[in-house]
């Protein structure tokens, strides 16, 4: 445990052994126990420590001695593979998806464009290869009829998934034929979290 981390980064993000305690409902002292080893943090508790601190979990896996680096991103997996994925093409296309996602009040820090990679959404439009610009700062801001980005994580195997769903509190649905594809998944901020929120999108040109 490497509690001079922790402390720096609470300096850091200003907060404090409190604001930490509180966020997993309980009082300050669990987060000394944590801190001097007489308790072992969880994966919840580390999900905690991260977003209080605006840390990486990855990170803050590492620095609690709970894993290793090549351990770390199966336990803290970031963006996978799924519905859709972070647009990638040839400098020429990345120019144009900027030049587009910048009309939409894109290329920023956490609003980027993406590509969308199935049919969980056709029936409401969404068709693969269309492109997507997505806020990451409104992940909890999100209400009902919105079309989001969320990661499925299965903790047991270390894996995750992308979907393109649309939010019906609490739920996520999609829209496809495919009976595969129709079950709802609840948006309970552990296994299915909300990861972003669909602001714009565009059909990409074939040439």
């Amino acid at each position: 445990m490497d509690d001079k981390w922790f402390k720096r980064q609470q300096k850091i993000a200003g907060k404090t052994a409190d604001d930490i305690g509180r966020a997993m409902g309980k009082d300050r002292s669990i987060v000394s126990r944590i801190y001097v080893g007489r308790q072992t943090m969880t994966l919840d508790q580390a999900k905690v420590f991260a977003k209080v601190l605006d840390a990486p979990l990855e990170e803050v896996l590492l620095r609690a001695g709970l894993t290793t680096p090549e351990e770390a991103p199966r336990l803290a997996p970031g963006f996978a593979d799924g519905d859709a994925t972070p647009f990638t093409g040839k400098p020429q296309e990345k120019e144009r998806a900027t030049e587009k996602a910048r009309l939409f009040g894109g290329n920023s820090p956490g609003i980027d464009v993406w590509t969308v990679q199935t049919n969980a959404l056709i029936l409401n439009g969404f068709i693969p290869g269309d492109q997507l610009v997505v806020d990451t700062h409104q992940s909890e801001l999100c209400k009902a009829g919105d079309i989001v980005i969320a990661q499925k994580y299965d903790w047991q195997s270390g894996t995750a998934v992308t979907l393109l769903r649309r939010f019906e509190p609490p739920v996520l649905v999609s829209a496809s034929p495919d009976p595969n594809e129709q079950r709802v998944q609840i948006v309970d901020g552990n296994n299915v979290v909300i990861k972003g929120k669909v602001i714009a999108s565009w059909r990409a040109s074939k040439s």
